[in-house]
């Protein structure tokens, strides 16, 4: 069986999408032909912990882990934060109420660490992936970012003992959101460009996770792209009733996620329709948001942390609408969100507020799973809202029919997409 070795930063205990993405390859490539190996980090600086996903890695992996140095240690001391505080994913956007020490922070991170602060694992991961390769004798190399920085060392592998190397990018590289927000010199923009089309003019083969970014990587080198969707497994089991009409917003909402247009619509909804909803946030909120919906929202709301992904599924059951708010960025047509396939998965419909006329939209209404509106449609939304409130009143219970067209999110047929690309990119080379 040939091997394919996978080079990830985030691995169980890490919890979120980018981490489910890989932990269903490996479960599932065996069945279609391929013995994966993981090459990550141990006691890595994560955003999110689901010691759950742990369970469904299969007991036969082999899993080799590695130090690394990374600037969030100093990070935390300078901005008064503890050693076991979490550093989210956009810890690095301007905040309102800035101190000094975090405003000298980000602009270190932004001009000394390219293409972002994880750089320093690629010592260890070139020293651990040569003694892997020499041992192993994997037949292609397979390296998932962000971190982006991880593919410079990646690349360097592969070029080195000569073997094909697929580039998986869950996210833009460049254009990513928070990217703008980091004050960069000329010099440190320069750079980063470098390295990305670096990786993409190298790399054997690019996969990403929506036909969008795919566009948005075609125009700055050819190459070899697919998409390979995120995937999501249907649940079992039946939903729960519930007596009261909860909206949900499951993952990171940041600063560049506005919630300002449902707060409006459902300003706009009778007083006894509002009496029966809620709003419920699981996961990390940027502090004004937060503040601003606690303040304005005409709906009892409770914000939690992050969940262990199967209790976050289970605890959707008695939901009736799921929330997504696109990113205000030059991409959000072009992106679809790894979060999209869990709510696929819930089989409740969607609400989605940005991305019009995009890739989302797409999704969305060919699955038969909700809608898609501008921020500026409060009305639109608002109507949306009040339709399934008809059917909750009728049911107190919402649920969505299982359709031939999710097929193509499905994670066993996304594998088995990939595996067929992994066997043309391992025998061409």
């Amino acid at each position: 069986m040939p091997k394919v070795l996978m080079i990830t930063y985030y691995w169980p205990p890490a919890g979120g999408p980018g981490v489910q993405r890989l932990v269903k390859w490996v479960h599932h490539l065996p069945e279609y032909g391929w013995e994966p190996l993981v090459l990550t980090v141990e006691h890595g600086d994560y955003p999110a912990i689901d010691p759950g996903l742990a369970r469904e890695i299969p007991q036969n992996l082999k899993v080799f882990y590695t130090k690394t140095v990374e600037p969030f240690g100093l990070y935390k001391r300078m901005t008064g934060k503890g050693k076991e505080d979490e550093i989210p994913t956009y810890v690095l956007s301007r905040n309102e109420n800035e101190s000094l020490s975090q405003k000298f922070s980000r602009w270190i991170r932004a001009n000394f660490f390219i293409p972002d602060a994880r750089m320093g694992w690629n010592f260890f991961l070139k020293r651990a992936g040569r003694r892997i390769i020499l041992r192993e004798k994997p037949d292609l190399i397979l390296s998932s970012s962000p971190p982006h920085s991880l593919q410079i060392g990646a690349g360097k592998l592969a070029r080195l003992f000569r073997l094909p190397w697929i580039v998986d990018l869950r996210d833009p590289w460049t254009e990513a959101f928070w990217e703008k927000d980091l004050n960069r010199t000329a010099l440190a923009e320069s750079l980063n460009r470098h390295f990305e089309r670096q990786a993409l003019n190298k790399a054997t083969a690019v996969i990403t996770v929506s036909p969008g970014l795919v566009d948005m990587f075609k125009q700055k080198a050819e190459n070899r792209y697919h998409v390979i969707h995120n995937g999501f497994t249907r649940l079992n089991g039946p939903p729960k009733a519930s007596s009261h009409f909860t909206i949900l917003y499951a993952g990171t909402l940041s600063k560049f996620q506005d919630p300002c247009p449902l707060l409006e619509a459902l300003r706009q909804l009778p007083d006894k329709v509002l009496k029966i909803m809620k709003l419920r946030f699981i996961g990390k909120v940027y502090d004004a948001h937060r503040t601003h919906i606690e303040h304005t929202s005409p709906v009892p709301v409770t914000f939690e942390p992050y969940m262990p992904h199967d209790r976050m599924m289970e605890e959707a059951r008695s939901v009736a609408v799921l929330l997504k708010i696109q990113a205000q960025s030059g991409y959000s047509d072009k992106s679809i969100g790894a979060k999209m396939y869990d709510y696929l998965a819930m089989r409740k419909p969607i609400l989605v507020i940005g991305g019009k006329g995009g890739v989302i939209e797409s999704m969305v209404v060919g699955t038969e799973s909700g809608g898609v509106y501008s921020e500026q449609d409060v009305a639109g939304i608002a109507d949306f809202l009040t339709r399934w409130i008809r059917v909750f009143e009728k049911e107190q219970v919402i649920s969505l029919p299982v359709g031939e067209s999710l097929k193509q999110y499905e994670t066993s047929e996304n594998v088995r997409k990939l595996s067929e690309i992994m066997f043309k990119v391992a025998h061409r080379g």
